[in-house]
């Protein structure tokens, strides 16, 4: 199934995968008004549709997205409009932050301003060696938005942030796997098709334990260790309910691979 918005593209696929792109290859993918609507309605069509187990996010063209759309920023004549710029290209980010699926971004080139928090919100990230990153709103006097202060933090840590903050640096993907920006640097043409391998892993493990690991590592950003450690205990008595725990058991004392068919219906205890 192929369903078209106006600025991108949602594809699924047989195997439970989907592919979401956008689609202004002109505009380096840059977030416009159009898109800040299109691309939360997409995610909704994600989050409902029960043949989606994982998705995957890209870019048509050369780069992945250039951020906010710079006739749109040069446009912005008042504090009030402003406001309402920011806002409308953080409901991108809100909207790929908040899928309970598995979300992998496949980089497939330059990533900077905005959307480098769009990036950061998926779960997972397999980018191209001829990637760039960039965090330079200093350049032009701005600000981070849309939660790339946030994000960057958790990722980096304070100092580190900072100096890529304060320097308006653009990284390439080397410096950004090694900084833990990105889990894997592949070749440009690869990019997808690795995202798609990543997919697919997980579309194999038991997924009602992928969602709970989800819940469970983003809420380790603000518990202590005991909050952590009880909510880790409130989880493994669900996972233990489940079929598939019952079969990584049994296959496990057989010596041979889990066999995990369990669907997970995103939300709700199966």
């Amino acid at each position: 199934m192929i369903k078209n918005w106006e600025t991108c593209i949602l594809e699924v696929k047989e195997n439970g995968v989907a592919i979401l792109t956008f689609n202004r290859p002109k505009q380096l993918n840059a977030i416009n008004q159009q898109l800040s609507i299109d691309m939360p309605e997409a995610c909704a069509e994600v989050t409902k549709n029960n043949d989606i187990q994982a998705l995957i996010v890209t870019g048509a063209g050369p780069g992945w997205s250039a951020g906010g759309d710079i006739s749109v920023l040069a446009a912005m004549n008042s504090p009030a409009q402003a406001k309402l710029t920011y806002d409308l290209s953080t409901e991108v980010v809100k909207a790929i932050y908040e899928i309970e699926k598995p979300v992998i971004a496949a980089i497939n080139g330059a990533v900077a301003g905005a959307s480098v928090a769009t990036m950061m919100a998926c779960d997972l990230i397999i980018a191209a060696d001829t990637a760039k990153f960039g965090f330079n709103f200093i350049n032009i006097g701005f600000t981070p938005d849309s939660g790339a202060s946030y994000f960057l933090t958790q990722k980096v840590g304070y100092h580190k942030a900072l100096e890529i903050l304060w320097y308006g640096k653009v990284l390439d993907s080397e410096e950004a796997l090694s900084l833990g920006l990105v889990n894997k640097v592949v070749a440009k043409d690869q990019v997808l098709a690795e995202a798609e391998k990543w997919a697919e892993r997980l579309l194999n493990m038991p997924l009602y334990t992928v969602w709970m690991d989800k819940k469970l590592v983003r809420a380790s950003i603000k518990n202590d260790f005991y909050e952590q450690a009880e909510l880790e205990s409130l989880n493994q008595i669900l996972a233990w309910t489940s079929d598939d725990f019952k079969e990584g058991i049994r296959s496990f004392a057989e010596k041979r691979k889990p066999n995990f068919t369990g669907k997970v219906l995103y939300g709700i205890t199966p």
